[in-house]
């Protein structure tokens, strides 16, 4: 039988700045007595794990499963990065058909401690929290345009456009592999054409309209009174920051159509990467 011609992969951040994140190691399976500069790295070893036992890469199942399996990864990602460097890198790591790590690198912009694990989304403006915080003392709101300790930055806006064109759903965007064009031509269409852009496209679903992610992120929106992620079965992928904010109710999954966007209204945004990003969605030119 010829071997797959795509790899699983997952990409997360290196820096030296989450080995002081207590948060960073807690889900880990072994003890992580120093920190780690890896970001989030449980999640990924689990997202590349359940995409390989879905395809029936018994390899890959076997060389990361268990806590031998997270300490293979986690030992392949010291040799490959120098973690003795002081500037932020994209790690991408590779999986073959048969169970070969491969870890590719290179630096990405600095962002703070509440960009990678925040302690809430703020709320749009104009539209607070209807909960008693204890981020608040208490009180039911912040008033608008104000901010709590533990809140990620909100310097410039992201621009977030929806595609032009539908998506079918398919197992490369419910997992991630290295079959990508779906999320190429997508950012194309919408005129990104460089990946520092602050610019971002959504990917909508041919099932009635439904976004199912962003080309690089996990997008979250506002409705209800609450942030929310589209489900996954809308068809995109189980994201690792998701997860995290799924975990720590800072979102919850609903579906979310492409024709209920309104333009101009905030949102939020995350991947392995970049942790979170604000945004604005734009509908017109």
């Amino acid at each position: 039988m010829a071997s797959p011609d795509f790899q699983l992969f997952s990409s997360l951040r290196y820096d030296p700045l989450l080995t002081s994140i207590s948060e960073n190691t807690k889900a880990w399976p072994i003890e992580a007595k120093d920190g780690s500069p890896f970001y989030m790295l449980p999640n990924h070893r689990d997202r590349i794990l359940q995409a390989a036992q879905h395809f029936g890469w018994t390899k890959v199942v076997d060389a990361l499963s268990g806590q031998e399996g997270f300490t293979h990864l986690l030992n392949k990602l010291t040799k490959e990065i120098d973690t003795q460097s002081k500037t932020p890198m994209k790690v991408r790591i590779l999986l073959s058909h048969e169970g070969l790590i491969t870890v590719e690198s290179n630096s990405v912009p600095a962002v703070t401690e509440f960009n990678l694990f925040p302690n809430r989304l703020p709320p749009p403006k104009g539209k607070p929290e209807m909960k008693v915080s204890p981020l608040t003392g208490g009180a039911l709101t912040v008033g608008e345009g104000e901010s709590v300790y533990g809140d990620p930055p909100m310097d410039q806006a992201w621009e977030i456009r929806p595609d032009t064109i539908k998506t079918s759903p398919s197992l490369h965007t419910s997992f991630k592999t290295t079959s990508r064009d779906m999320y190429t031509f997508a950012r194309e269409r919408v005129g990104i054409t460089d990946m520092a852009e602050k610019k971002e496209v959504l990917i909508i679903s041919e099932k009635d309209g439904e976004i199912m992610e962003g080309s690089l992120t996990t997008v979250f929106f506002w409705r209800g009174g609450r942030w929310v992620t589209p489900r996954y079965h809308s068809g995109g992928q189980i994201g690792t920051t998701r997860r995290w904010a799924l975990e720590k109710g800072l979102a919850f999954e609903e579906i979310v159509k492409v024709g209920d966007l309104v333009d101009g209204e905030e949102c939020w945004f995350s991947n392995g990467v970049r942790g979170f990003q604000w945004g604005k969605v734009k509908l017109e030119e």
